[in-house]
């Protein structure tokens, strides 16, 4: 098939963002490959959980303000930490990348991550406020517990205000 007959994917990311620096709260999804449900078995979940803890209180490249591990996604409303220098997109890839070798090389599960992310950057402490409630209610909209602490998979770390 020739180059031009493939659709052109859609550029879900701002054109001239940089995405860099401390002073905004993304909302990042990001999608398992074909919307598998990964996630359900508690090994996987918990290596992702792991990580994030990681590069929040080790490394310190973000300020996590919560996130939630679906059984097919992952949602998390973040930021990054004043000495994490390089953009959004690197730090997604890297977290991907990362993520996929680990658990390829202990479970032996090929392609973790869809391609590609989502994200939203948040404006003001509404929005903020708003995110971080539908993160941590995701869990009970798709009828997996009826209270947030009931879910292993989520965690909010601080009130955003």
């Amino acid at each position: 098939m020739e180059k031009d007959k493939f659709p052109k994917r859609k550029n879900i990311h701002l054109k001239n963002f940089d995405y860099k620096g401390n002073s905004h709260v993304y909302f990042v999804t990001i999608c398992t490959f074909k919307k598998n449900n990964y996630f359900n078995e508690e090994k996987h979940a918990k290596l992702i959980t792991e990580e994030l803890i990681y590069r929040k209180d080790i490394l310190k490249q973000v300020d996590l303000i919560c996130y939630c591990i679906m059984p097919d996604h992952l949602h998390l409303l973040m930021s990054f930490s004043e000495n994490y220098k390089s953009d959004l997109l690197n730090w997604v890839k890297t977290f991907k990348r990362f993520t996929s070798k680990i658990i390829k090389e202990k479970y032996k599960l090929n392609d973790l991550w869809q391609r590609g992310f989502y994200e939203h950057i948040l404006r003001n402490n509404e929005s903020i406020i708003n995110k971080a409630i539908y993160i941590m209610e995701n869990p009970i909209r798709k009828e997996i517990v009826k209270k947030v602490n009931e879910y292993p998979y989520s965690q909010i770390f601080y009130d955003p205000l």
